[in-house]
């Protein structure tokens, strides 16, 4: 009788399949590079000066990281103020004034370079926790910082994507401490049926079911007035004591 030995190495090819990731998305690129990493290599090569104000950090088919970004920064020794600046693992080319924004374009805003506490690395694992909560998988992701309207924080939007450019999902975060603002999934149906879910609706619908039952007369959840002595009553506090611990606050993005 022939007796079958199995080595370590072949044990291990075995159990392997098991812990396969729900998307390719999830094997970090060797190739790849984070932003921060872009943005050192840019401030090595021209000095911090065109790392402080920061229009837009673009990265795409990130497989977690991109493999390229293009930074466009502020540069007040140009025409119109902008400088791009293309960055790879071997190389950093100064792409000249950008005329992607001004005139007609206005940027949002400006981003602190200072402020980008959460790399894109950190970001990536964001959405790889929310894809998995909302049941999506991802072939690679489309990286976007800009600056938060009327104000220097930086923010993050992660697209997730499909192979052939198709648009699962995206993340809307901070790039300073991580706050979660939006989250929009697109589930694809047959006969291009498309069901959305976005965070913010949802936000304002809870928001509105609960603005109902503490107006409706009667109501358990109905909040009292409060006594002479400026506190409500405790029969009433202990009433009232749940309402909107479920809820996460929902700040308004406006389209990019």
């Amino acid at each position: 009788m022939k007796i079958l030995t199995i080595y370590p190495k072949q044990i291990l090819l075995l159990i392997f399949p098991l812990f396969l990731t729900f998307s390719s998305a999830q094997e970090d690129d060797p190739l790849g590079l984070s932003a921060n990493e872009a943005l050192q290599k840019i401030q090595a090569q021209y000095g911090q000066y065109f790392a402080d104000k920061i229009v837009e950090i673009r990265g795409f088919r990130g497989q977690s990281q991109p493999r390229e970004w293009t930074v466009v920064v502020n540069d007040e020794r140009s025409q119109l103020r902008l400088r791009s600046v293309r960055v790879s693992i071997d190389k950093t080319i100064n792409e000249g004034e950008s005329t992607k924004f001004y005139p007609n374009n206005l940027p949002t805003g400006f981003a602190s370079s200072d402020k980008i506490k959460i790399d894109s690395t950190k970001a990536f694992q964001v959405l790889i926790k929310e894809a998995r909560a909302a049941k999506i998988g991802f072939d690679y992701v489309d990286y976007k910082l800009r600056s938060l309207e009327f104000g220097d924080e930086p923010i993050w939007v992660l697209s997730a994507m499909k192979g052939k450019g198709i648009l699962l999902g995206q993340v809307v975060m901070s790039a300073y401490d991580a706050n979660l603002f939006r989250t929009v999934w697109y589930y694809r149906g047959d006969r291009g049926y498309i069901k959305v879910v976005d965070s913010a609706l949802d936000g304002i619908k809870k928001n509105q079911l609960n603005d109902e039952a503490l107006s409706v007369p009667g109501s358990d959840n109905q909040v009292s007035p409060k006594t002479n002595t400026g506190e409500a009553s405790q029969s009433n506090q202990s009433n009232s004591s749940g309402l909107g611990t479920e809820e996460a606050e929902v700040k308004p993005i406006r389209p990019n």
